[in-house]
């Protein structure tokens, strides 16, 4: 069974909350929530399918927002069931259900290339934010592109979840690959993502 997690900001909320409400009682799906940072501490509204982390709410604090969900949503029993993990952002739609049978231990759109575009974030982050004016100067391994949304199994969320290096990681996808990586996980693709999940601005 397949849970969806929306990543969002204090600032975005108000304005992405209706929609993602909207469209998942139109897909007539109860399995997913909308998470935001730069809270005092961790609280979920089950009811409103809010998360609340405590984390760095900017651009550069996305690794952060995102290894803390995935912590707590592996840490807590609410979410046993649940074998696949969707990781979204809060512009995306879901056009339909995905079928769990295509689903592997990280796929979603890859990038196989072993390069990427290392000025992204610049300019991006927070003003005071060390990352804002320096290249990534990491290293590529191939990833799942995260504003095409991509998957994890519930094994996947295990490893990635117990990872604290993400004070020094930009890039939310590319640092969750590395990972999984590192652990022989290789991504996989989904053919015709976009006729599941898609988001104008990365399509």
């Amino acid at each position: 069974m397949l849970f969806y997690i929306f990543i969002s900001c204090k600032s975005r909320i108000e304005q992405c909350y209706p929609r993602i409400i909207n469209m998942m009682k139109e897909l007539k799906n109860d399995n997913y929530i909308i998470v935001t940072g730069g809270h005092d501490e961790y609280k979920y509204f089950h009811d409103k399918h809010l998360l609340e982390i405590q984390c760095n709410d900017y651009y550069e604090g996305l690794p952060e927002k995102v290894i803390k969900t995935y912590k707590y949503i592996y840490e807590n029993i609410l979410f046993n069931s649940f074998t696949h993990f969707c990781k979204l952002d809060d512009d995306m739609v879901i056009k339909q259900l995905i079928n769990t049978s295509l689903l592997s231990d990280y796929c979603g759109k890859v990038n196989n290339n072993w390069s990427g575009n290392r000025k992204w974030h610049i300019n991006r982050c927070s003003k005071d934010s060390s990352f804002n004016n320096t290249e990534y100067s990491g290293p590529y391994v191939p990833w799942c592109l995260g504003g095409c949304g991509y998957i994890i199994s519930r094994n996947s969320l295990k490893i990635v979840s117990t990872d604290t290096n993400y004070h020094n990681e930009i890039y939310e996808d590319l640092y969750v690959g590395k990972i999984l990586y590192g652990r022989q996980i290789n991504p996989t693709n989904i053919l015709g993502l976009s006729k599941y999940i898609y988001s104008k601005d990365h399509s």
